[in-house]
């Protein structure tokens, strides 16, 4: 968390350059991979940026909807925090895409019938995403997004997803 500081404010001072502050919200659909196994627990994730000629800085948060069994051990994202630079295309006939590189701190909770597995994991690192995004008529302000978005990989751990929500600019 001492990382993410400075980042933040790093954020927020941009924000009085900005012309475009945005908020978001997607559902999530993850898939956490260790090993050969595979869960599939759900999230939303929380979205806050602001952009300036095609670039945006956007602060994550993620919080778990569902969390998904695998041999008897539960899955469970429980939170994710992270910050993102984002570059922007210019909308063609209402259309985007962005590109984002950023830094996420994500917590599993993972719980068995056995007692020497460790509860909690946390993974920090980098993570990336990708969007394509449409103006919904006549609300030019808000926006459709479907992205993928992986938040770690490493470890012989890999968290990624697919996302769809709404983004409203200001």
């Amino acid at each position: 968390m001492k990382n993410l500081i400075p980042l933040l404010i790093l954020t927020f001072s941009f924000q009085s350059l900005a012309d475009t502050p945005y908020l978001g919200v997607d559902y999530m659909l993850s898939e956490v991979e260790i090993g050969n196994e595979t869960a599939k627990p759900a999230a939303t994730f929380l979205r806050a940026g602001v952009s300036k000629n095609n670039m945006a800085f956007e602060a994550q948060y993620l919080v778990s909807n569902k969390d998904d069994n695998v041999y008897n051990v539960n899955f469970d994202i429980d939170k994710s925090i992270g910050l993102y630079f984002v570059m922007q295309s210019n909308l063609h006939s209402g259309f985007g895409l962005d590109v984002s590189v950023g830094y996420t701190m994500t917590e599993m909770k993972v719980t068995s019938t056995s007692e020497n597995l460790p509860t909690d994991y946390d993974y920090d690192g980098f993570a990336w995403g990708i969007a394509i995004h449409q103006q919904i008529p006549y609300l030019e302000k808000t926006h459709v997004r479907l992205a993928y978005q992986s938040l770690f990989n490493g470890d012989d751990v890999k968290i990624d997803g697919v996302t769809l929500g709404f983004t409203y600019q200001f």
